[in-house]
């Protein structure tokens, strides 16, 4: 009498059949799904602006179902804060990069760091409006979001602190002195994106020159004595 056994029919069949045609198990669609999201909202954000951005939109862009961003975003603005976040760690690598490309010399870095400041607003205008423009709440309804902010600012003050103990920079508030140098890069970079600059100026102006000018103003600012 044949007496049928599931596991063990299962496992022969399993066993003869070619190893082409046995198919492996499905990885989950797209990977990490989770940054293909940030990714695609990302560009999405460039192509157009913020208030056209919306999770289906993302979820085409990635072709995934419209349901599946929710799975990693339970709303648009925890999107939008996902994104901030991205340009944070994105700022911090840029300033991290610009120590590592000069090591023992904070002059230096700070210059590399206004300059590679400078090309990231250019290439990202919606997303540092995101970041920076009062859009995301300020308070602390996004922890992750100040961290990361904090983090890229921190970054900079290394800087000034490295020069301060170096004896290249004079001494003082070293927040104080992170914050004019922010202040004076961000808004050259947002009158530059803006287009004001070349309205206002009788040439046109060329942006490396500009902001080598800028940021060696800001170095005769801190030198010491």
């Amino acid at each position: 009498m044949d007496v049928y056994d599931p596991p063990m029919t299962v496992q022969t069949a399993t066993e003869k059949r070619p190893a082409a045609e046995q198919s492996p198990p499905k990885p989950y669609h797209h990977g990490d799904l989770h940054r293909q999201i940030l990714c695609a909202a990302r560009d999405l954000l460039e192509e157009n602006n913020i208030a056209s951005l919306s999770l289906r939109a993302v979820a085409k862009k990635v072709g995934v179902s419209h349901t599946a961003p929710y799975r990693h975003f339970k709303d648009k603005e925890s999107l939008l804060v996902g994104i901030a976040g991205e340009g944070f760690k994105e700022m911090t690598a840029q300033l991290n990069e610009a120590v590592e490309l000069h090591p023992d010399n904070p002059r230096a870095q700070l210059q590399e760091a206004g300059h590679r400041y400078v090309k990231l607003v250019a290439e990202n205008p919606q997303c540092v409006q995101l970041m920076f423009g009062g859009i995301l709440p300020c308070d602390d309804t996004y922890p992750e979001l100040h961290e990361s902010g904090d983090i890229a600012f921190t970054a900079l003050k290394t800087i000034i602190e490295d020069g301060q103990n170096a004896g290249m920079f004079k001494k003082g508030d070293v927040e104080l002195m992170a914050l004019s140098a922010w202040s004076s890069i961000h808004g050259l970079s947002l009158l530059l994106i803006s287009g004001s600059i070349n309205e206002t100026a009788s040439a046109p102006v060329e942006t490396h020159a500009l902001t080598t000018a800028i940021t060696v103003t800001l170095l005769e600012g801190l030198n010491a004595g």
